[in-house]
């Protein structure tokens, strides 16, 4: 019998904290690419439940630490660690003939680290520009930014494959040398039996347990509250507008540096009585019922020069619950949104624009069906697991077979 071929998964959120995050299309691919090669998966331990149906598709192994998204600090410590280990997987991988390592994310000098450890057949999902985003608003950072700029962009130039989940980051890409023949796109994936419309005897039940009454109109938003994400932008306009749309109301699910001074200004603003913050619910299951529950779908971004480089998994899982959808006017995102098609563009810079794009969707009952319907229609053409999952083992699975 020939030996299968190795390659090697890695993700410093550890297996079932990748799938949770973004990662709705790893089993299929995993199921897939295992029927003809060993997949070995390196990372930390993870808070999440484990799938022991995936893991025994995998040959495991797992760092003596464990990652919590949930917890806001082990974005910064856990990650000093998966650099400190980072050195040993890649020669680990070298050692027992791993064929190809594919890292779906982008922390800033990986891909030097791995090919420097391991060699040259590394794949990486590029969508997150973290050296830019931690020194936007430091300019005298701005130097070590190109520093890490310039080593990641030359390690990146001689990569044999890079995902990237908007064509705006393949343009952005190309302009510093990259070639656009090594890139290829998928989109933010969505598993369809965790993220979907609910019946309205589950809608009912979860906006009673959230607070809200049949005439209220729901804004919802997921995500770690970061300030890129721009909520308090959002609460001064809900403060504008509260007297004009007494039934607006704003679910704010998630957690993270923000929770406490949003909650002080919405206080302030006189509508916290307007705004239910959720923290970070129980499981995906009742995301999806809060998310389903809503009435608009919020996808905001400050607007910053980094956030031009996402779909975001917040719009795929608010398309994919069948919510018209009110979104920050950004390339990433304008590639899929289109204005007053399935769904609705406003610009940070232009408060005036998200008044009338809101007050639309909370006057008007026959738009918000109509948009929520193409919203989950195009949901399911472009960010199926099925989809997503054919493509990235088709895509790996050539790359081995030609590396």
């Amino acid at each position: 019998m020939a030996r299968k071929t190795k390659i090697a998964f890695i993700h410093r959120y550890g297996l079932e904290g990748w799938v949770c995050c973004g990662g709705h299309a790893i089993p299929g691919i995993i199921e897939k690419l295992s029927t003809h090669s060993e997949i070995h998966f390196y990372g930390p331990h993870t808070t999440e439940t484990r799938n022991s149906k995936l893991r025994s598709l995998l040959r495991i192994h797992e760092l003596p630490y464990r990652y919590n998204r949930a917890n806001p600090y082990d974005k910064y410590n856990k990650t000093i660690l998966w650099y400190i280990w980072l050195p040993l997987i890649g020669i680990r991988c070298r050692i027992n003939g791993t064929k190809l390592i594919w890292n779906d994310e982008t922390v800033p000098l990986t891909a030097p680290i791995l090919r420097l450890f391991y060699g040259k057949n590394v794949a990486i999902t590029v969508m997150d520009f973290f050296a830019r985003i931690y020194t936007e608003g430091h300019p005298r950072l701005r130097w070590l930014c190109n520093w890490i700029e310039r080593i990641d962009f030359a390690a990146w130039r001689k990569l044999p494959l890079i995902f990237t989940k908007v064509l705006y980051t393949q343009a952005f890409l190309e302009e510093r040398g990259i070639p656009r023949s090594i890139m290829q796109l998928y989109r933010n994936p969505v598993d369809h039996t965790k993220f979907h419309p609910v019946d309205e005897a589950t809608r009912k039940a979860t906006r009673d347990q959230l607070g809200f009454s049949d005439s209220d109109i729901v804004l919802s938003h997921h995500g770690i509250l970061h300030p890129n994400k721009g909520n308090d932008w959002i609460l001064q306009r809900l403060a504008e507008l509260k007297e004009d749309l007494p039934h607006l109301k704003y679910l704010l699910i998630g957690n993270g540096p923000e929770m406490d001074p949003l909650k002080q200004l919405a206080s302030k603003l006189g509508i916290a009585d307007r705004v239910t913050f959720t923290g970070w619910l129980p499981s995906e299951a009742d995301l999806n019922n809060a998310l389903a529950s809503a009435d608009i779908g919020l996808v905001m971004r400050i607007g910053q020069e980094t956030d031009h480089f996402h779909m975001t998994d917040t719009l795929a899982h608010e398309m994919a619950c069948a919510k018209p959808i009110l979104a920050v006017n950004l390339k990433g995102i304008t590639e899929v949104i289109e204005d007053g098609e399935n769904g609705f563009l406003f610009s940070p810079q232009e408060p005036a624009i998200f008044g009338e794009k809101i007050r639309s969707l909370y006057q008007s009952q026959k738009t918000r069906p109509q948009l929520a319907t193409e919203a989950l229609s195009l949901s399911k053409k472009i960010c199926s697991t099925s989809i997503c999952s054919t493509q990235l083992a088709e895509t790996l699975a050539e790359l081995i077979n030609n590396g």
